[in-house]
């Protein structure tokens, strides 16, 4: 995986095509070194600036850069980092791996702009339900379509959970999952999210939400302030937004199990897949978010 540790900023103005300033503030990133991410942070700095003297565009970096996260936790297996959990720009944790391909399979028909919305309420009358038959017709029918899948795939271990906006599947057995043909295309014919199988490829690791998106949750919204932070009052208003988030996500699952197909995962396969429905509250009966 290519998550880098280190995080640097540059700043400065260089002059527009009709001679007006514009002002440039990147990042450069580093797997080793803050010192390393500062270099780097100047150079990109030096390529805007001189982007920006012609006349091209800059930015639409994503997904090729690399995010900017900070790592919370990481499971290292004789050397080698498997599984690194890291808390995205809206503030919730994301679970990255390279080991098991993660494949989330949006069903925009589910979709819910607000917390209060109807769909809230069907999960929160549903709470106590599990199972594939506690679920919408939508969603049973692309059960059935993975399950075939799954039934053609005899080799690969698959597991389907529901989300707030549709399925997630982990699939087990694939042969470097993320840099191989086979991911790419197991991605694709599971319906994955275009955008998401870029970044799968371009950082080599696939990711998985564990706790709730801010907004779905009563009375939250996402925080103001971006890891690194930018001096020691940024943090501590980071800090005090992260505790209401962790108060009112206490309440909510992010997946629910559905299915379980093929044979069972490797040592280290299952020990990712736990650590996932430990921190997403599957076992629980949690309304989703």
């Amino acid at each position: 995986m290519r998550i880098p540790r280190f995080w640097a900023v540059a700043e400065g103005t260089g002059t527009g095509q009709q001679g007006q300033q514009l002002f440039r503030r990147v990042w450069g990133w580093s797997m080793s070194s803050a010192t390393e991410a500062l270099d780097m942070a100047h150079e990109q700095l030096r390529s805007a600036l001189t982007r920006v003297g012609v006349g091209t565009r800059v930015g639409g970096y994503y997904p090729r850069t690399p995010l900017r996260e900070p790592i919370l936790d990481e499971l290292v297996l004789d050397g080698e980092q498997v599984l690194a959990v890291t808390r995205n720009r809206y503030g919730a944790e994301v679970l990255n791996t390279d080991r098991v391909l993660i494949a989330d399979v949006d069903l925009p028909e589910m979709r819910e702009p607000t917390a209060g919305g109807l769909l809230r309420r069907l999960f929160q009358r549903r709470a106590a339900e599990t199972g594939p038959a506690a679920e919408p017709p939508l969603v049973v029918e692309r059960l059935v379509t993975i399950g075939g899948w799954a039934r053609a795939n005899p080799g690969l271990g698959v597991v389907v959970y529901r989300t707030a906006s549709g399925l997630r599947v982990f699939v087990t057995g694939v042969e470097e999952p993320t840099a191989s043909a086979r991911g790419g295309q197991i991605l694709a014919e599971l319906g994955a999210d275009p955008v998401y199988r870029e970044l799968c490829r371009a950082h080599g690791t696939f990711r998985a939400r564990l706790t709730p998106k801010p907004w779905r949750l009563p009375g939250t919204k996402a925080p103001n302030e971006r890891w690194p932070y930018a001096d020691g009052n940024a943090e501590r208003r980071f800090q005090h937004w992260l505790a209401r988030y962790e108060a009112a996500a206490a309440g909510y699952a992010v997946c629910r199990l559905l299915a379980v197909h093929g044979p069972a995962p490797s040592t280290v396969d299952e020990q990712i897949i736990r650590l996932h429905d430990e921190r997403t509250g599957v076992q629980t009966t949690r309304p989703l978010a």
